[in-house]
């Protein structure tokens, strides 16, 4: 393998210089990044997500934003690193990551997260945080969790669900919940700052909230609600015993695509597809009124007066596109429906940029070396020392900030390979992987 990091004498003295240098004071801005998990470029319109579709109004939208990958942990580790690959690699380490740097560069650094696939055990480079909050952190107290387990349930049966475990989870650790939290950790921070949010919403299962989305009148015979724990047909279960040649080689090569039979929806009604993708929209509808009711409050409190906002996502979600559901199709789905991505940036108004469109093609692992920009931080020994660092998006968006801190490239990348069987372990509790 060659090796994509190259240290020298003189990376190892600007890591030394850069951790005990004091940093300058001057106005940086704050940044915050929100990434909606699994939303798709097309899922953000004036009917779906009034509110982020009226954020274009004083935003740099970018319209041909893609992910590098269509499974979390690998493009969240792209949005943190400018990489496009290396997660699981020598790369895999703390010191390589955003959170890492802007605090080596002056920042307050803290993240919301109730999604276990990107937790600090399962990504190093998010290890980085002063302050993380995770699963336990977002959970009330027992008696508040009973009530809401109750409540959950019959929401779950309304929508024909199973109460499983990742159900549950999915719909109790909702945008009405990590929203207060990150907004709280906002206020107790010292500028200037950096904050990260994950929010799970439009992640599978599709289950909805009955105010935004009243249960179906009429439902498929043998329809499934949580389409990854359905009952496999003959030929997903059994695909060596389907008679015609071609159509026996189709499901085949499909499921030994993504590796696992329930990503496949070969066995789908156009009806069935219909219901989940109404059912996923509805709860990205959900998303976007409780981030209304966060940027509603910080403007109140004038929170975004010195502060960049990048709202993006990790992946999109196919909908039998190309006879695959969900996401975490190895790469190989329909491209725009899994890596077709949003791609917002609302600058503050000191630094005098109008809304604009952008229909470049850029992609989410330029997100770091953006923030890196707005940030004052020079990002130069990581350019020249790490092999496919991705450029910046601030050309396309502002005139770059005087740069007031350097970047550091550590001696050795600190790599942690128990976090492979962390997310190993995530995985399984999804019920991704047997």
């Amino acid at each position: 393998m060659v090796r994509m990091l190259r240290v020298c004498a003189v990376a190892v003295a600007t890591f030394l210089l850069v951790s005990a240098a004091p940093i300058p004071k001057n106005n940086r801005p704050n940044i915050l990044l929100i990434v909606v998990d699994t939303l798709r470029f097309d899922a953000v319109n004036p009917e779906t997500t009034p509110f982020l579709a009226s954020l274009g109004k004083r935003a740099v939208v970018f319209t041909h934003a893609y992910s590098t990958h269509d499974f979390t942990p690998t493009s969240h580790f792209s949005m943190f690193t400018g990489l496009r690959e290396g997660l699981g690699g020598e790369l895999d380490g703390v010191e390589l990551g955003v959170p890492f740097q802007l605090q080596r560069g002056g920042y307050s650094t803290f993240a919301t997260v109730a999604n276990d696939m990107i937790g600090t055990k399962q990504m190093p480079v998010l290890r980085g945080f002063g302050d993380f909050k995770d699963l336990l952190d977002v959970r009330a107290n027992p008696n508040d969790l009973m009530m809401a387990r109750t409540n959950l349930d019959m929401r779950l049966a309304m929508y024909g669900f199973r109460p499983t475990q990742h159900a549950r989870a999915i719909a109790y650790f909702n945008a009405g919940r990590l929203l207060p939290l990150f907004a709280g950790q906002i206020r107790a921070a010292k500028a200037p700052y950096f904050g990260f949010v994950n929010l799970v919403d439009p992640h599978e299962p599709y289950i909805p909230d009955p105010d935004f989305y009243p249960p179906e009148q009429n439902i498929p015979p043998g329809f499934a609600a949580d389409v990854l724990t359905r009952r496999l047909g003959p030929e997903l279960a059994h695909p060596e015993t389907i008679a015609d040649p071609a159509r026996r080689k189709l499901v085949q090569s499909l499921i030994a695509t993504v590796k696992f039979p329930r990503l496949v929806a070969i066995d789908l009604s156009p009806e069935a597809l219909q219901i989940y993708h109404r059912r996923y929209l509805a709860k990205v509808k959900k998303t976007d009124a409780m981030l209304k009711l966060f940027f509603d409050d910080l403007e109140r409190q004038h929170a975004l007066d010195n502060t960049v906002v990048i709202i993006t996502s990790d992946h999109g979600e196919e909908f039998g596109e190309s006879h695959f559901m969900t996401h975490m199709l190895q790469d190989k789905g329909n491209y725009e429906a899994t890596h077709h991505v949003p791609l917002l940036v609302i600058l503050p108004p000191k630094m005098a940029r109008k809304a604009a469109v952008v229909d470049r093609e850029v992609s989410i692992d330029m997100i770091a070396p953006t923030i890196y920009d707005f940030a004052g931080v020079d990002a130069t020994p990581l350019r020249q020392h790490i092999a496919g660092f991705a450029p910046s998006l601030t050309r396309l968006i502002a005139p770059s900030q005087p740069y007031v801190a350097v970047a550091a490239i550590p001696p050795k990348a600190q790599h942690d390979p128990s976090a492979a069987s962390e997310r190993e372990r995530a995985m399984k509790s999804l019920g991704y992987i047997q």
